[in-house]
C-alpha cells in the first residue's frame, strides 16, 4: 500500500502489508512553465483540484532514469562500426557547467573510450519513459537534435524535465512519438561540419520553455542561472534510478494537508473520501518532538484494530496504522542538517526503497501513521489534534 501525505501540495506514499501506499502533501511541480496570474483570488478559483492534477499525466510516467549509452549503468562495451575493434565503456569529455571557447556547457559531452570517432553509430537510448517534443536537423554545431519530456513522481512532488540529445547521426523517433525507457532513439554523431569528433552531447532541462538549441552563454546567462534551470545529467540520473508511480498501486491514500481531504485510491480507480486531522505543530515534520505530520511518500509496514493499552490508548480511536517515516528524503534532509549519520541514511534509504520499517529511533523521530480518536471531532473545529499522525474520525 503505497501513501502519498500533502502539505501544500505535497505527497506521502505508504504501503501496507497488503501493498499500501501513501502520499502526504500533493504537489504539482512545472517552475518555469507556469504563467502566474496577478489576482491570487481569481487563480485559486481557476485551480484544478489537488488529486485531479497530482494523478493526470499526459505523457507515460518514467519509473526510473538510465544513461544513455552503454549499458542502463553506463557501462557495457562498444564496437567500432568501422574498424571492427571493441572497446569499453564511455567517459565524460566536457562536463556540467565547465566554462569552454562556447561558454558555460550546461550538460555533459559523452565519447566511447576508444577515443576519434570509435563511438559514430553506436545507440543512444532515452533516459527514460516520455514524449518527444522535437526530432530534426538544427543546423550547425548542433546537428540533428532530440528532445524528450519526462514526467516523474520525486517524494510527494509532481515534476517534469526534458532530456536534449544532440550531433545525433539517425534520428529513430518523431515528434509527438510516446517512447519507453532505454528505447533507442538514435545513433551517436557529429556536427554539421564535423569539427569535432562523435560524441553524444546530453543536457537535462527543468525550464521546458527553452527552445531545442538554446545556448545560456549566447543568452549571456551565467553560471547560477544554468544551475537553476537545467540539472548535472551523471549526477541526476544516478539519484533516479528507481521512481515510484503512484497511479500503478494497488492501494494507494493521496493526504492534502491544505484541505484537510484524504483520498482512496484501488487499482487507479476512486474509492472513497475522508475528513482528517494532523499533528499539532504548522508545517512539515523535520525532527523529533516538533509534533508535525510528514510531507512525502511512504509505505503501510503495521496494522492493528482493537483496544491499545496505556495512558493514551484511547487516542488511537481503536485503529492503528503504521508508514515507514523517515523515508530517503527526509534522511538525505537530515544528514544536511547534521541530525543523523551517513551511516543511518544509507540504512534509511534501503530499507524504505524495500517498502520496509526504517530507523524511528533516530533524531528525526518516528512513529508516525494513520488512527482514529478519543471521540468524534467537529469539522469546523480545530484540526491539528495529534502528535504528528494523521487523525480519522
Amino acid at each position: 500500500m503505497k501513501v502519498i501525505i500533502k502539505f501544500f501540495l505535497n505527497l506521502f506514499f505508504l504501503t501496507l502489508i497488503t501493498f499500501f501506499s501513501i502520499i502526504l502533501s500533493l504537489h504539482s511541480q512545472n517552475v518555469f512553465a507556469q504563467n502566474h496570474s496577478s489576482n491570487q483570488n481569481i487563480a485559486s478559483q481557476l485551480l484544478p483540484d489537488p488529486f485531479i492534477a497530482y494523478l493526470d499525466a499526459d505523457i507515460p510516467i518514467a519509473d526510473g532514469f538510465d544513461f544513455s549509452l552503454g549499458d542502463a549503468n553506463g557501462e557495457g562495451e562498444y564496437t567500432d562500426l568501422k574498424t571492427k575493434k571493441t572497446y569499453k565503456g564511455y567517459y565524460i569529455a566536457t562536463k556540467y557547467t565547465e566554462v569552454t571557447s562556447l561558454g558555460i556547457h550546461p550538460g555533459e559531452d559523452f565519447n566511447g573510450s576508444g577515443g576519434g570517432n570509435t563511438d559514430l553509430g553506436q545507440p543512444i537510448h532515452a533516459v527514460a519513459a516520455g514524449r518527444v517534443i522535437a526530432a530534426a536537423n538544427m543546423g550547425a554545431l548542433w546537428g540533428n537534435v532530440i528532445t524528450v519530456e519526462h514526467l516523474f513522481y520525486e517524494n510527494h512532488e509532481k515534476k517534469k524535465i526534458q532530456s536534449v540529445y544532440a550531433h545525433v547521426n539517425e534520428i529513430k523517433v518523431k515528434p509527438g512519438q510516446k517512447i519507453t525507457r532505454r528505447q533507442i532513439i538514435g545513433t551517436v554523431g557529429q556536427d554539421p561540419d564535423k569539427k569535432y569528433y562523435a560524441h553524444l552531447h546530453l543536457e537535462l532541462r527543468w525550464d521546458l520553455s527553452l527552445a531545442p538549441t538554446f545556448w545560456p552563454s549566447a543568452a549571456k546567462k551565467n553560471q547560477q542561472w544554468v544551475e537553476q534551470h537545467y540539472a548535472p545529467p551523471s549526477e541526476f540520473i544516478k539519484a533516479h534510478r528507481q521512481l515510484f508511480i503512484p497511479q500503478n498501486e494497488a492501494t494507494l491514500l493521496l493526504v492534502d494537508h491544505d484541505c484537510y481531504r484524504m483520498q482512496l485510491y484501488q487499482h487507479g480507480k476512486f474509492n472513497k473520501e475522508y475528513p482528517i486531522s494532523f499533528g499539532q505543530g504548522q508545517g512539515r515534520k523535520r525532527q523529533r518532538g516538533d509534533n508535525k505530520t510528514p510531507m512525502g511518500m511512504y509505505f503501510v509496514i503495521l496494522k492493528n484494530r482493537g483496544f491499545f493499552a496505556g495512558d493514551y490508548g484511547a487516542y488511537y480511536g481503536g485503529h492503528w496504522i503504521k508508514i515507514n517515516y523517515p523515508n530517503t528524503y527526509d534522511a538525505k534532509w537530515g544528514v544536511e542538517n547534521g541530525l543523523i549519520t551517513n551511516e543511518q541514511q544509507a540504512k534509511i534509504a534501503q530499507a524504505w526503497s524495500q517498502r520496509q520499517a526504517t530507523l524511528g529511533n533516530t533524531k528525526l523521530g518516528g512513529g508516525i501513521g494513520f488512527h482514529g480518536w478519543i471521540d468524534n471531532w467537529d469539522l469546523k473545529g480545530p484540526r491539528h489534534l495529534s502528535w504528528g499522525c494523521i487523525v480519522m474520525q
